[in-house]
């Protein structure tokens, strides 16, 4: 038989994109896990805002954290990995970084602003009181995703700025990754190389060649995960449309994040067939 696996984006896709409500997703992923199906999120929040998600769903599997900054491998669930590159142990963790840590690329941004008198707020920038009052979380929240390993999350900016900004951040080794509500920067973060290594250590580890591997996404950043998936599919987004991705054989699941994300499930089980676009 032949054995499945899960890749998640969070935001928008998993969790309502406005309330961060899991909704009926949560009986869902139950479903999957009841049947030994893993379920990997990929998303853009930082290790300790998904370490959260994961105990209200009681998952135990890796997940990979800010756009790829890193994967995080619970112990022993693919044996010892002391022989991976970039590898290192945190408490009950193997991680895998791929991304540069956030004090570099803050002390960039900070070289950035003073050259260019760029005006932009990012999360290190703001106490949790105020990180609270500009993104409407909670303290306990906004804690979570303060806690930022692999990059910077720019808040806001001048709109008449940014595409500026952007080519200067690049010229200065930097990456600009965007999401639904903010954006973020990076230096080496890679949705798909993580993806990639998880895909190579499930095969290794795990089923050989014997599975097949489901992608759920809402965005353009989705895109390098979704294109290494056997079935890619992409919920519509808050205004009912699609992202325009390049991905090959995409289905386009007509719905919006969660509600979405039924149509995902149904996918994973075979109890549907949908046109791909």
């Amino acid at each position: 038989m032949i054995k499945k696996v899960v890749f998640t984006d969070i935001d928008g896709t998993l969790t309502d994109i406005k309330t961060g409500e899991l909704g009926e997703v949560k009986d869902l992923i139950c479903s999957l896990k009841n049947r030994n199906i893993p379920v990997i999120l990929c998303s853009a929040k930082t290790r300790a805002e998904q370490i959260k998600i994961r105990r209200e769903l009681g998952l135990t599997e890796p997940f990979i954290v800010e756009n790829g900054g890193a994967i995080v491998i619970p112990k022993d669930y693919f044996g010892s990995l002391s022989d991976m590159p970039n590898h290192k142990e945190v408490k009950e963790y193997d991680i895998i970084e791929l991304g540069k840590p956030a004090r570099e690329i803050r002390l960039k941004l900070l070289n950035i602003r003073n050259q260019f008198k760029f005006k932009f707020i990012g999360v290190a920038d703001l106490s949790i009181e105020s990180l609270c009052h500009l993104t409407d979380m909670p303290p306990a929240s906004a804690r979570r995703m303060a806690q930022r390993e692999y990059g910077e999350t720019i808040l806001q900016i001048d709109r008449r700025q940014q595409r500026r900004f952007a080519k200067v951040a690049e010229q200065s080794g930097l990456k600009t990754i965007y999401g639904g509500r903010f954006f973020d920067v990076t230096i080496g973060n890679d949705k798909g190389k993580a993806v990639g290594i998880m895909i190579n250590l499930y095969k290794k580890k795990c089923y050989k060649d014997n599975v097949k591997f489901f992608g759920v996404g809402d965005s353009q950043n989705d895109s390098t995960m979704l294109r290494l998936m056997d079935v890619p599919m992409l919920v519509q987004g808050p205004e009912g449309t699609w992202s325009n991705l390049k991905v090959k054989n995409i289905i386009k699941i007509p719905a919006i994040g969660p509600n979405g994300w039924k149509f995902a499930y149904n996918k994973v089980m075979g109890r549907l067939n949908a046109d791909s676009s």
